[in-house]
């Protein structure tokens, strides 16, 4: 009894995010539930919800926190290198964390990282020339591109154990490589590169490709 008194005194919304953010990490969202996290951290559930009320509660903390890593770039001259420069941020404040990163759509507008963020972009989209409707529409665009990105088969490893995930990609090159190289030639050749993705190409040609079409959409220059 006095173990769970000394772990519910030390226990903080930090530590319990931490500790989601690790399960979310090693088995997946669906790992992360209030029971389990207080079994980890020896303390009731009912210590728990001193810092979150519900799981939704719980996740959008955890969400939370992928924006609150988020460094916000300093304005650039150039539109198009300013909203590159914002999706790196929040490419690279998400990366840690994949299995949490679809939940950052949900807190963009109830955090001021996420209202700084959607401001600075439609701001930039504006200035090259967007109407509201486009530049939001964009903007909405940019947010789930950089989500998909970080979430995308290529690159999330999380979730699943090694072994698991080595199988997975044995299995997925063997499938490409074994399609007929008379009708597949392309395919066959690239069967390792589309399996085993080299994950800083990965993210920069996604960034530049979504960054070079606005720039080709954009009214003005």
């Amino acid at each position: 009894m006095t173990e769970q008194r000394t772990a519910r005194s030390s226990l903080t919304r930090d530590r319990v995010v931490d500790r989601a953010l690790a399960v979310a990490d090693a088995e997946g969202i669906e790992a992360v539930t209030i029971r389990r996290l207080a079994t980890e951290l020896g303390v009731t559930p009912m210590a728990l919800y001193w810092h979150f009320k519900t799981k939704d509660d719980l996740l959008a903390g955890a969400a939370d926190r992928l924006l609150d890593d988020v460094v916000v770039p300093e304005p650039a001259d150039d539109w198009a290198a300013d909203l590159r420069a914002v999706l790196v941020a929040l490419v690279t404040a998400m990366r840690p964390h994949p299995q949490v990163a679809g939940l950052v759509a949900t807190r963009m507008l109830q955090h001021p990282t996420g209202l700084a963020l959607t401001e600075r972009a439609l701001s930039r989209l504006a200035a090259a020339g967007f109407a509201p409707e486009p530049a939001s529409a964009l903007a909405v665009q940019a947010l789930r591109s950089a989500i998909s990105m970080v979430t995308g088969d290529q690159v999330d490893d999380s979730g699943m154990p090694a072994e698991e995930r080595a199988q997975h990609l044995r299995h997925k090159q063997a499938v490409i490589a074994s399609l007929s190289p008379e009708q597949y030639p392309a395919l066959v050749a690239h069967a390792a590169a589309m399996t085993y993705c080299d994950v800083e190409t990965y993210f920069e040609v996604g960034i530049d490709l979504f960054v070079a079409g606005v720039r080709g959409l954009a009214p003005t220059t």
